[in-house]
């Protein structure tokens, strides 16, 4: 019997969509049923209004251009009374969309990885699943054990997508199973009144080629078309990252003996910028590729953001980081976290990451190894396997 998974994400950023095709790809790899899976934005419904539609195309000019607002608007927010306030708010506005999705998906499990939703998830189960509970209990017939299960319950996985630093509109009692990256956020999430035992910590869902991929550096790097001799530094750029050039451009006057791998990540000013660029190393440039995952694995060094979705695919491919944007809120917990682990280093100015590869390729790069191997100890590269087999689980009981 064919069983189906409503997967929900959203586009501010990549890390959301990028999380929920993870999952969806694990998916298709389980054998114990045909699953369907399908994979839905809410915000793109056209009864979704148009200012809650907007935050999706509005979110990286926000974090760039005004970083103090965001961070004004992230700490203000993440109170209890804000917070509840936003979740009634956005109940009216998404429930609707989410109603609808519900009912034409039909679906036996609900993954959540985008907060927003949390509010009109747990709307949705008080006017259903509750309601419906609570008539089936009050009649005394013989039609008990069918209404029952024509109202079964629908388990709710929430998938939380950064490593440390939980904001207070993921919080619900609703989810039977909270997926985290960490133990620290275990803690925080179970301190606010959810059971520890359905708080797991799985990782931030990633490709599962980080888990499968078989190949050595060397024959990634050949296949690449890459030098598979020279240490290998990747950058991964995207809207969200303003002053990736900057770092560049300390890293071709350098004189290390590296390889340069350049991923704009779909930003076609710093695409073109990469481009008209003379490089002093040996360079490869990208504009946006399906194959990173891959690259990452292929490569010795990222120099990226601090989201939650890239900084947990550098842990899954072993890969020390140097951190170069860090948002207010959220990323300066994974930051905070990269740091204490020793898997990477914040290089608040350019200079840093002079200093960080100096004392990196030092001793014969003794450090980087060092670095790798702490990476190594706290990446989950099975975290999108190990969350498809707890759906699998959910499945089995429905």
């Amino acid at each position: 019997m064919k069983k189906k998974v409503l997967i929900l994400t959203a586009d501010a950023g990549f890390g959301h969509r990028s999380a929920a095709n993870a999952i969806a790809n694990a998916l298709s790899k389980e054998t114990k049923f045909e699953i369907e899976t399908r994979i839905e934005n809410l915000l793109d419904s056209p009864k979704t209004p148009a200012p809650l539609r907007n935050t999706q195309t509005g979110y990286d000019k926000i974090v760039t251009e005004s970083p103090k607002f965001y961070e004004f608007s992230y700490e203000s927010s993440d109170k209890r009374l804000p917070t509840n306030v936003a979740k009634i708010g956005l109940s009216a506005m998404l429930y609707g969309p989410f109603s609808k999705t519900m009912k034409e998906f039909n679906p036996d499990v609900l993954v959540n990885t985008y907060p927003l939703y949390q509010g009109p998830a747990q709307t949705w189960y008080l006017l259903n699943e509750d309601a419906k509970k609570a008539i089936s209990k009050s009649k005394k017939t013989d039609d008990d054990s069918k209404s029952s299960s024509r109202h079964k319950h629908i388990p709710m996985i929430t998938i939380i997508t950064d490593l440390v630093s939980v904001h207070l509109i993921w919080m619900s009692t609703l989810p039977d199973i909270y997926c985290v990256a960490t133990h620290e956020m275990k803690e925080q999430i179970a301190g606010f009144g959810v059971d520890r035992e359905r708080i797991l910590c799985t990782g931030i869902p990633v490709n599962p080629v980080f888990a499968e991929e078989k190949r050595s550096k060397r024959e990634l790097r050949e296949q690449l078309g890459w030098n598979p001799e020279k240490t290998t530094i990747i950058a991964i750029g995207s809207k969200r990252v303003s002053n990736m050039m900057d770092y560049l451009d300390l890293i071709n006057h350098s004189g290390f003996n590296i390889q340069l791998i350049m991923v704009a990540g779909g930003d076609e000013t710093l695409y073109q910028e990469m481009q008209n660029t003379t490089w002093h190393v040996p360079a490869k440039i990208y504009n946006f590729t399906k194959e990173l995952p891959v690259m990452m694995l292929a490569s010795d060094i990222v120099v990226t953001k601090a989201g939650g979705l890239i900084t947990s695919e550098s842990l899954a491919a072993s890969l020390p980081m140097i951190l170069i944007d860090v948002l207010p809120g959220q990323e300066e917990g994974n930051a905070l976290y990269i740091q204490e682990n020793n898997a990477g280093v914040h290089a608040k100015k350019p200079i840093d990451i002079l200093h960080t590869l100096t004392h990196w390729f030092e001793n014969d790069g003794y450090g980087l190894r060092k670095f790798t191997e702490n990476a190594r100890k706290i990446g989950k590269p099975r975290s999108s396997l190990d969350i498809a087999d707890l759906i699998v689980e959910k499945l089995s009981e429905s």
